[in-house]
């Protein structure tokens, strides 16, 4: 088996499972001898965030010089991005291996049927198991407590924030997507919780109790933040002075704490990472397509925000840091997201518009138009990525700012234009 037919037949499974539950990926695990239980774990969920924090986190346990596994979702470009130890993503060969090993229990046991993340999330225990990691942090997929991540015991759950997301799914309140979110908490676990709403906060409270877990809520006034620039951030958060992130946006200031009290909560559990790796681990961290620079003369900055939450952060955090530059913006959203909503938020960053369509989940630009048509708008439309940053880049001037931004796989694609 090659490495398109490893990826085909995960994609041959089914998006999404039947019903919601753990039990399918309980019974595969037991059948490859519950590799999950052999290492520690911090478990993230959130709307928005997860990623970065858990990036933040296994960054600053590397080095500390444990090794560490890292699961995520979605991936930018190969699906091999799901799965790191030491940064470093499975190989193809690796890759390869494990959807052999699925494909011959699947086989044997044609009843279970998996949905392809559950098949994906096993795959990452069983790798990680094998590669004889200190630690792990996995990303959420959705939701939480029918994660296919949440079959395990873990040491530390991080909570980032709580938004409206995957409605049809998760329920269509804060309230309802927070008890989802709250499942992850384990027994006797320390829970870090980072969002603010009162009412939210009760619903973790309530759980921590429950499961006589320790609870942690992150005190925004602990963090401060010094100084922004196009390099990164500088910040202070409780006793910890002047420490650096190369990620932009405020918001990644708040995920940088949450990492911290997590990366404490694992040392009062017998880990031992100095405050000189913890901003080591932080300064390093590489969270790729978050406002990420990929382009200079003119510069073309990258986002790959793909809700409103993420959005309406985005535009503040260029005008923040971008404030008097000339600016072209490339739009582009999927058709599985609020993308009108979206799309008005972000055109109140550029009077130069070029609405696009990502191959993959693009929405049709006339609908993107509709929903922003302003007569103080110059519009362009072009129907591929490929043409809109050309375009972009034969209007640009030396010092203007190119924005590609509105989705996840937009994102993705213009790199890979640029990077031909």
């Amino acid at each position: 088996m090659k490495i398109k037919e490893a990826v085909a037949t995960l994609e041959g499974l089914q998006r999404f499972p039947g019903r919601p539950g753990l039990g399918r990926v309980k019974k595969m695990l037991s059948l490859l001898g519950n590799p999950e239980k052999v290492t520690t774990y911090v478990h993230v969920t959130g709307t928005n965030g997860k990623g970065s924090t858990s990036a933040m986190v296994a960054s600053a346990l590397q080095a500390a010089g444990y090794k560490v596994g890292l699961f995520t979702s979605p991936h930018l470009h190969r699906i091999n991005e799901r799965i790191k130890v030491q940064g470093w993503d499975i190989s193809d060969n690796d890759f390869v291996f494990y959807v052999s090993k699925i494909k011959k229990l699947l086989r044997k046991n044609p009843h279970i049927r998996p949905a392809m993340f559950e098949a994906l999330t096993v795959m990452a225990f069983l790798y990680f198991a094998d590669q004889k990691i200190d630690v792990a942090v996995l990303e959420v997929g959705m939701g939480g407590r029918y994660d296919a991540t949440n079959v395990i015991k873990n040491s530390v759950a991080v909570i980032t924030n709580i938004d409206l997301e995957h409605r049809e799914v998760l329920g269509n309140t804060k309230a309802k997507i927070a008890v989802q979110k709250a499942g992850i908490i384990k027994r006797k676990s320390t829970v870090i919780v980072g969002e603010q709403n009162k009412n939210l906060q009760k619903i973790f409270e309530r759980e921590i109790r429950k499961n006589k877990a320790k609870m942690v809520f992150l005190k925004p006034r602990e963090l401060k933040f010094l100084k922004q620039s196009s390099e990164g951030q500088v910040f202070h958060f409780e006793q910890y002075k002047k420490l650096q992130i190369p990620l932009l946006g405020r918001y990644q200031l708040h995920n940088a704490a949450l990492a911290i009290l997590a990366v404490r909560a694992l040392n009062e559990r017998g880990f031992n990472v100095s405050e000189e790796a913890l901003r080591k681990g932080l300064r390093s961290v590489y969270w790729p397509l978050r406002l990420e620079r990929v382009h200079s003369k003119p510069d073309i900055i990258l986002d790959a925000g793909h809700n409103l939450h993420g959005v309406k952060a985005v535009v503040k955090t260029i005008d923040q840091v971008f404030p008097r530059r000339g600016r072209i913006l490339i739009l582009g959203c999927s058709v599985d997201k609020p993308f009108k909503e979206m799309s008005k938020i972000l055109a109140t960053l550029s009077k130069v518009i070029i609405v696009t369509k990502a191959k993959y989940h693009g929405a049709k630009p006339k609908e993107i138009l509709e929903a922003i048509q302003t007569p103080k708008k110059i519009f362009f439309v072009t129907s591929t990525v490929r043409q809109a940053l050309a375009l972009a880049q034969k209007m640009a001037r030396k010092k203007s700012l190119i924005l590609v931004l509105g989705g996840l796989y937009l994102a993705a694609e213009a790199e890979e234009a640029l990077l031909d």
